[in-house]
C-alpha cells in the first residue's frame, strides 16, 4: 500500500501542479471553497462508514461468517445511496444561496452546482473501499485509486489544455468536474471486482445477522467518528470563509485573499501531506488489523503493530520536515513558479511531524475501539485552530501568520491528547532514541549531502529543478543508508514488508 500510495500521491501531486499553472492561485482558491462544501456533505454521508464496515467485515471474517459479510455490503450500499440522494437534492436547491450568502462570491455558483455528480458517486466508492479493506483485499481499492487519479489527470489535463487561457471560475468548474470523472472510473473497477471477492463458503451453523442489527452496529461505530469528522469539515468550511474575510479586513483585495487561500490549501498543503503516503497505508491497515487482533485477544501483536506504525511514521515525517525547513523556497518556486508559496511551506513544516502522527494515531484509536476519544481530541485541536484564525488572521500584527500559528498549535494538542488516550488503553514502552534521535541524525546527514550535491551540480551547470531533484535523491539515499547503519531500520524489515 505504501508503494501504491506513492504512485497515487505522485500522480495527485502532478495534478495539483497542473491545476496551479492552468487555473492560477485564484482559481485554486475558488476550487478549495467549492470543495469545502463537498466535504461537508460527504462527511455527513460517509463519516466513519468505511471504518465501521472494515471493522465489522474483519470481525465476521475472523469467524468465517460470510453470510453476514454479504449482508453488511448490501446494507452499506443502500445507506450510501440514501444519503447521496438527499444531499444532491439539497445542493440542487440551495447552491446559489451557499455561493452568494455564505461565500459572498457569485463565481462559486457554477462550481457548487457541478458538485452533484461527486456527491452521488463518492459515498458508493468510499463504502466499497471499506468493504475491501475489511476483507484484507488491499490491492482492489489500491488499484482503483491509481485508475481514478491517472484517469482524472489525463482527462482534466486535456480539458484544461483546450480551454486555456481561462477565467478562474471556469478553471474551478473543470477541477470540480475532475472529481466526478475520477470517481466514475473508480466505481467501475470496484464494482467489476465484486464478483471475485467474498467467495467464502456459506456456513449454516453461524447465525446470519439481520439488516437492522447490522445497521445498529454500523452506527454504533461510525457515529462518534462521524461527529468528529463532521465538525472537522465544518471547521474547515469556516476556515475557507474566515481566512479570505479576515484578510480583507486588514486590507487585502478579494482576489489577493482568495489567492492566499489557494496557496495554502492547493499548493502548500499537498507538500505538507507527503508523509500520508506512508501514514495513509498504515492507518487503513491498522483499523481491521487491530480490531481482529483485539477480538482474538492477541495483545502482544497489538502492541508490536502499534510500535511499528509509530516508527514508520517518524522515519518518513522527520526527513520531510527537515527538507521543507531548509529548501521550501526553491521547492515552492520550481514546482509552482510562485515566489510566495515557499514561505507558506516553511511555516507549515513545523507541524509536519505532528500532522503525520495525528493520521497514524487516529487509525490506532479507531482500531482499539476508542473512536470517541479520537473524535474528542480532534474537536479540541481543530476548535483551537479556528479560534486562532478568527482572532489572529484579522489582526494587522499577525495577518496570515495567524493561520500557521493555529495550524501548529492544533496539531500539537491533538498529538498530545492522542498519546494520552493510547497510553490509557495500551501500555507501550517506546525507545525514543531509536524512534527520534536516529532519524534526526540521519536527516542532518541527508541535508548536508543535499547541500554538497546542489553546490557541485550548480558548479557544473545543473541548475533549477533538475539539480535540486538530483540532490534530494542523493540525500534520500544517504538518509536510508544511515538508518540501516545505525539499526533504525531492521535488516529484516524488507523481508517483512515483502512477506
Amino acid at each position: 500500500m505504501i508503494m501504491i500510495n506513492l504512485i497515487v500521491r505522485s500522480v495527485d501531486f502532478i495534478y495539483d501542479v497542473i491545476l496551479s499553472k492552468y487555473i492560477g492561485a485564484e482559481g485554486l482558491g475558488l476550487f478549495q471553497m467549492a470543495r469545502s462544501v463537498l466535504m461537508i456533505f460527504l462527511v455527513i454521508s460517509t463519516a466513519g462508514l468505511p471504518t465501521a464496515i472494515a471493522r465489522l467485515v474483519a470481525e465476521y471474517r475472523s469467524k468465517n461468517n460470510y453470510a453476514s459479510i454479504r449482508k453488511i455490503l448490501i446494507v452499506s450500499i443502500l445507506l450510501a445511496l440514501s444519503f447521496a440522494a438527499i444531499f444532491s437534492l439539497i445542493i440542487f436547491i440551495f447552491a446559489e444561496n451557499i455561493a452568494v450568502e455564505a461565500f459572498k462570491n457569485d463565481n462559486l455558483i457554477a462550481p457548487i452546482y457541478f458538485l452533484i455528480p461527486s456527491i452521488i458517486l463518492l459515498p458508493l466508492t468510499i463504502t466499497l473501499r471499506g468493504y475491501y479493506y475489511g476483507l484484507n483485499a488491499i490491492m482492489v481499492p489500491s488499484v482503483s485509486q491509481i485508475i481514478e487519479h491517472v484517469g482524472q489527470l489525463l482527462i482534466v489535463f486535456g480539458m484544461l489544455y483546450m480551454a486555456y487561457p481561462m477565467e478562474p471560475k471556469l478553471g474551478a468548474t473543470i477541477a470540480i468536474w475532475g472529481i466526478a470523472i475520477g470517481e466514475v472510473l473508480d466505481l467501475i473497477w470496484l464494482t467489476v471486482m465484486l464478483r471475485k471477492s467474498n467467495k467464502g463458503p456459506y456456513n449454516p451453523i453461524l447465525r446470519k445477522e439481520s439488516g437492522l442489527n447490522i445497521l445498529k452496529k454500523i452506527f454504533s461505530i461510525s457515529a462518534p467518528i462521524a461527529v468528529g469528522d463532521i465538525v472537522s469539515v465544518i471547521l474547515g468550511f469556516a476556515n475557507s470563509i474566515f481566512i479570505p474575510r479576515r484578510l480583507m479586513a486588514i486590507g487585502y483585495t478579494n482576489s489577493e485573499a482568495v489567492s492566499t487561500l489557494g496557496r495554502i490549501s492547493g499548493m502548500a498543503m499537498p507538500l505538507i501531506s507527503l508523509p500520508f503516503i506512508v501514514t495513509g497505508a498504515i492507518a487503513i491497515n491498522l483499523v481491521p488489523n487491530l480490531s481482529e487482533n483485539m477480538a482474538l485477544k492477541r495483545y502482544s501483536m497489538v502492541k508490536h503493530n502499534i510500535k511499528f506504525a509509530i516508527k514508520m511514521t517518524l522515519l518518513v515525517a522527520i526527513p520531510v520536515t527537515g527538507l521543507f525547513l531548509f529548501y521550501s523556497q526553491p521547492l515552492g518556486y520550481f514546482i509552482y513558479e510562485d515566489i510566495h508559496v515557499g514561505q507558506f511551506i516553511k511555516f507549515m513544516a513545523y507541524g509536519t511531524v505532528f500532522f503525520a502522527l495525528e493520521h497514524t494515531f487516529s487509525g490506532i484509536l479507531n482500531g482499539l475501539n476508542k473512536q470517541v476519544a479520537a473524535t474528542k481530541n480532534r474537536l479540541i485541536g481543530l476548535t483551537l485552530q479556528v479560534f486562532c484564525i478568527y482572532s489572529l488572521v484579522g489582526h494587522p500584527k499577525f495577518g496570515i501568520n495567524g493561520y500557521f500559528i493555529g495550524f501548529f498549535l492544533s496539531r500539537w494538542v491533538i498529538f498530545l491528547l492522542d498519546r494520552i488516550s493510547i497510553k490509557r488503553r495500551v501500555k507501550l514502552k517506546l525507545d525514543y532514541g531509536d524512534l527520534i534521535l536516529k532519524p534526526i541524525m540521519a536527516t542532518a546527514i541527508m541535508l548536508v549531502v543535499i547541500y554538497i550535491c546542489k553546490t557541485v551540480l550548480v558548479g557544473i551547470g545543473f541548475q533549477g529543478l533538475i539539480g535540486l531533484l538530483i540532490s534530494i535523491v542523493a540525500g534520500g539515499l544517504a538518509y536510508i543508508l544511515v538508518l540501516f547503519a545505525t539499526g533504525a531500520i531492521p535488516r529484516k524489515l524488507l523481508e517483512r514488508l515483502l512477506g
